[in-house]
């Protein structure tokens, strides 16, 4: 299907309709928008010349970095190519010692204008002996997991070795349909329920104004001895991370029960690998940091939560779900009800699993 789309001067191809997820957060991040960086630093100055050209390359590798969205009458959103496409937006600076928090920052208020590709920028930030690469993603398109990719094929593309072109990757509800259709959802008694879940939660309106970027990096050896006592606690890193959290901001601001979304990674279980794609579904749970359990205790029951939440039935279920919410004609009201009402949350807590780059 070709059409004529009024921001370019030429035709533009349909690649594919919009999923639900990915309608999902389309939609949402009409109003909030909901784009993610993720930061890589390299112990030498990367030459701009060779970066435009594995940017270049990682953008002919994955369909969907070459797409805008456009909201037809009878399709609505899709996916949409123009026969020529802008190469990927590279911003160069000088690196300060607080200058990648300073352009994180940047790029976080800076939303993307979905009707015009590609939908990934980046920003090299320079110094005297080391670089540092943003890459930031519209989240229509891409998932954390999808960054990670992409900035290894950037490594790839850097050292010198050719990158193969990926098929247009389909969306997480079909491939979920696919492999597992006979999978049955869950009763509504499958996963406990609590009277708070239900309060929504409270967005704050987007103004453009900078985010607050901290990070915190734990050594190798602690690193090791956390996920040794995990193991031993028969929980995971993720599930300990969430308690930890939560108590703390429960002592901080006085709170008896907390909310928190998880992205559940759907890339193990469907058998996707090495495509830039959304491909996530939310879980919330909620908590009661200081009622009494035991911190491992709490971990374990959290790690049993998502072990449902993550199995074929529970991904079924919530692939269904999302489906019947966020239709072809959903809107962006929908879509905050989703966040603020059928999964709430407070505190956000992703996780991109071990990554060797």
């Amino acid at each position: 299907m070709i059409v004529n789309h009024p921001h370019h001067c030429q035709a533009t191809t349909l690649v594919r309709p919009l999923g639900a997820g990915e309608r999902l957060f389309y939609r949402y991040s009409e109003r909030n928008p909901a784009h993610f960086s993720v930061v890589a630093e390299f112990g030498e100055v990367l030459a701009v010349n060779q970066l435009r050209a594995a940017l270049a390359a990682v953008q002919r590798r994955h369909p969907l970095l070459s797409v805008h969205v456009e909201d037809r009458t009878g399709t609505r959103l899709g996916f949409y190519r123009a026969a020529a496409v802008p190469r990927v937006e590279l911003t160069v600076r000088r690196w300060t010692e607080l200058a990648w928090q300073a352009a994180a920052a940047e790029e976080l208020s800076r939303p993307f204008d979905r009707s015009r590709a590609p939908l990934m920028r980046a920003s090299l930030l320079q110094g005297p002996s080391r670089s540092l690469l943003l890459l930031t993603f519209d989240h229509t398109i891409a998932d954390g997991i999808s960054s990670t990719l992409v900035l290894n094929d950037v490594i790839t593309a850097l050292n010198g070795k050719t990158l193969a072109s990926l098929p247009v990757p389909q969306s997480q509800e079909r491939i979920v349909s696919d492999v597992l259709g006979a999978a049955e959802p869950l009763k509504p008694t499958a996963l406990p329920g609590d009277a708070r879940m239900s309060t929504p939660s409270v967005l704050r309106p987007f103004d453009g104004a900078l985010t607050n970027v901290r990070t915190m990096a734990l050594s190798r050896a602690d690193t090791a001895t956390l996920v040794a006592r995990c193991r031993a606690e028969s929980t995971t890193v993720h599930a300990a991370l969430v308690v930890a959290m939560c108590r703390v901001r429960a002592t901080d601001r006085g709170e008896e029960f907390t909310r928190v979304l998880t992205p559940i990674n759907l890339r193990p279980i469907l058998g996707i690998e090495g495509g830039c794609v959304l491909c996530i579904v939310p879980t919330a749970t909620g908590h009661v940091p200081w009622d009494g359990t035991p911190f491992w205790g709490q971990a374990r029951a959290m790690t049993a939560h998502l072990d449902v939440a993550r199995s074929a039935h529970g991904i079924r279920t919530a692939s269904l779900a999302l489906e019947q919410m966020i239709t072809t004609d959903a809107t962006t009201s929908d879509a905050e009800e989703l966040f603020t009402r059928i999964s709430p949350w407070e505190i956000m807590v992703t996780n991109l699993g071990v990554q060797n780059l």
